[in-house]
């Protein structure tokens, strides 16, 4: 759903002269919400929401300040230069999909400064127009080359025995049933690594024969799609729902005193090491162990990436999306067209249907 974003004032000189300035005093008037349309009042994000948005917008503000620019002075170079100057994990460029959200919130802002009458035009859409093309050809046009047919019944014959390894090492933990259908789902349904974090219980439906259905919501550049998952898939989700339900959520006094929602997400990740004060139960059942709210998409990641390397694949480099590719070289092999293809991974294009079949056709 996209984002708007209002101020509770307009003025323009603290905007114009001193963006750094300007962010300290008029962070607090900056609010974003979704886009409803004409009869439907738009929803505010939560303050925690607000207040990531925000530091995006003010790590900008604050290079801008370095810079000595202002913001009537910003030109389609200098967010370019931005855009290179964040760093990643050991100083390494910042990744794509960082730079994007970085962007997307960089020109939120331009274009409510530009409607506002603040400035007379938006730098950033030219840039964000840019990188869109870019990202066609670049990301979604060459994916790497699908593995065979046969890869992805290894893989979730690994998964399952992988499955049997961890739930030996842990007979009382709850992680192995959640890695089998995070392993599983990834891989027969073709979701991206986001939308797998996005989803909730109730994306979730068994049928009567043994298949189960998969709601994705849908996320960012994908579309919200339904899917249909067969009986290894609706085991594993199911067995995983029901010890889901025996688990206890636990959130930190900050979240709850910041007012955070409480999250629903299908899939949980353990907390990481705090101290204990810091935490307050509650949710769902009797905690087994601390259980996050969230589900990092590194657990996601890494899951996938075990399961990969023990099948011999460079796992350094291959991750969720290499499944993904190859969950869409099979429904290729199975005779599906470009378009139908590109529905099922709820892409607007065909750019990556196209391409992963050239490669195929090229191997």
């Amino acid at each position: 759903m996209a984002r708007t974003i209002t101020t509770s004032s307009a003025r323009s000189l603290p905007w114009l002269q001193n963006p750094l300035q300007a962010h300290k005093e008029w962070r607090a008037t900056l609010t974003w919400s979704h886009a409803g349309d004409e009869n439907t009042r738009d929803a505010l994000y939560t303050d925690h929401s607000n207040k990531l948005y925000q530091s995006f917008w003010g790590k900008f503000c604050r290079w801008l300040a370095a810079k000595s620019l202002k913001l009537d002075q910003v030109k389609q170079a200098h967010i370019e230069d931005f855009l290179g100057s964040l760093r990643g994990r050991k100083n390494a460029p910042a990744s794509v999909r960082t730079m994007r959200t970085y962007l997307a919130e960089i020109n939120r802002v331009f274009t409510h400064l530009e409607a506002s009458g603040i400035l007379r035009a938006n730098p950033a859409a030219v840039v964000l127009e840019g990188k869109r093309k870019k990202a066609e050809s670049r990301i979604e046009t060459d994916p790497p080359l699908p593995p065979g047919p046969t890869f992805l019944a290894a893989y979730e014959k690994m998964a399952a025995r992988m499955f049997a390894e961890e739930r030996a090492q842990l007979r009382q933990g709850w992680t192995p049933a959640r890695n089998l259908a995070l392993r599983l789902l990834v891989a027969e349904s073709g979701l991206k690594l986001s939308e797998v974090c996005k989803l909730i219980p109730r994306n979730i439906s068994f049928l009567d024969g043994g298949t189960v259905v998969i709601r994705s919501p849908g996320h960012r550049q994908v579309a919200a799609r339904t899917l249909v998952g067969k009986r290894q898939l609706a085991n594993a989700l199911a067995r995983w729902i029901e010890m889901r339900s025996e688990l206890r959520i636990v959130r930190s006094r900050r979240a709850i005193a910041e007012g955070a929602r409480t999250s629903n997400r299908l899939f949980l990740g353990q907390v990481d090491i705090a101290p204990a004060a810091d935490l307050v139960a509650g949710g769902l059942g009797a905690a087994r162990s601390p259980i996050a709210p969230d589900l990092a998409e590194r657990v996601v990641t890494s899951c996938v990436k075990r399961t990969l390397e023990a099948l011999g694949h460079q796992a350094a480099f291959h991750g969720p999306q290499f499944v993904r590719n190859a969950y869409a070289a099979r429904l290729i092999h199975r005779g599906m067209n470009d378009a139908d293809v590109s529905d099922q991974l709820g892409m607007k294009t065909t750019f990556t249907a196209r391409a992963i079949r050239e490669k195929l056709q090229a191997g």
